[in-house]
């Protein structure tokens, strides 16, 4: 628990540094932590069943326009429509799963990828989620940039726990065991198909949240927020940080942001995705494990 204690002292520090910074400011705190917590979910998908999702940002974007649409027409209070799109996206992951956990490796990687193209497609042209224009007015969450960062670093704190108590389970060491080895997971009597889609609803939850967050926060939804650049984000800040264990959605995020900050800075608009692959690349051949992975590597 000391760490988390740490992790809380490092979350009420960051406005007091951020503010006497001239790079950093509440905005890019915001931008950190809520991929940070889309991120989180592939940890027990990816880092510990070995499942490689490119589809994350459709569930990003069912958080997003969910709670847009019902909050925007329906006048649904903000917090019952974030709860709705993680329910929905849950929902969806599972039936998904159904049907792609039936393949494995590059195919699975691609179904995931088609799902999601399919849902930024159907955004594109559905009345609904307001065709290419999206959806506007979203009600603002209080407090501003400082208010959302302190909001979702709550959220991100107790995911983390969640994910950990997960990881520490029966249910995570079956987890790491049907990703090590799925045969022999399968004949010491693990139904790899459940355990993988349980991983599967816990990332597309984290995703709708940080997803729905993203969409309050901006007071704005369109087809993009279900592009490849989302779930491209996603797993590489999970990567950068460490797959396996819960600190590397955050400290991923917060370099791989920062990276693409300062990409965006000096190289102008649409440069994050060649800053997101440097740091990706640099990551898998510096860093296998991830930045939280230094200290286990050190420790054996």
């Amino acid at each position: 628990m000391r760490k988390y204690a740490l992790f809380v002292v490092l979350l009420l520090l960051v406005p007091v540094v951020f503010a006497r910074s001239s790079f950093f400011t509440m905005s890019t705190a915001v931008l950190m932590v809520l991929p940070a917590i889309g991120a989180l979910g592939l940890v027990p998908l990816t880092g510990l069943a070995q499942q490689v999702s490119l589809g994350q940002a459709a569930f990003y974007g069912i958080g997003g326009y969910t709670s847009a649409i019902l909050t925007t027409r329906y006048h649904v209070d903000i917090w019952w429509g974030m709860v709705a799109g993680a329910v929905l996206a849950g929902a969806t992951a599972w039936l998904l799963g159904l049907l792609i956990f039936r393949v494995q490796g590059h195919y699975l990687a691609l179904a995931t990828l088609a799902f999601g193209l399919t849902l930024a497609a159907l955004a594109n042209e559905l009345p609904f989620t307001g065709r290419s224009a999206g959806i506007t007015g979203l009600p603002a969450l209080p407090g501003g940039d400082r208010g959302t960062y302190f909001l979702f670093g709550g959220v991100l704190l107790a995911a983390m726990i969640g994910v950990d108590l997960l990881i520490r389970s029966r249910l995570g060491r079956s987890l790491t065991a049907a990703g090590d080895s799925p045969i022999g997971a399968a004949a010491s009597g693990i139904d790899i198909g459940a355990l993988r889609r349980a991983a599967f609803v816990v990332a597309a939850v984290l995703a709708s949240i940080a997803g729905s967050g993203y969409a309050h926060w901006y007071r704005f939804v369109d087809p993009s927020m279900l592009g490849l650049l989302n779930s491209v984000e996603l797993l590489i800040i999970v990567s950068v940080g460490g797959r396996d264990q819960v600190w590397g959605a955050p400290l991923g995020a917060f370099v791989v942001i920062s990276f693409a900050q300062i990409a965006k800075d000096r190289a102008g608009g649409g440069s994050e995705l060649t800053a997101y692959g440097i740091a990706l690349i640099l990551s898998l051949l510096l860093l296998p494990r991830g930045l939280a992975g230094i200290k286990l590597r050190r420790a054996g």
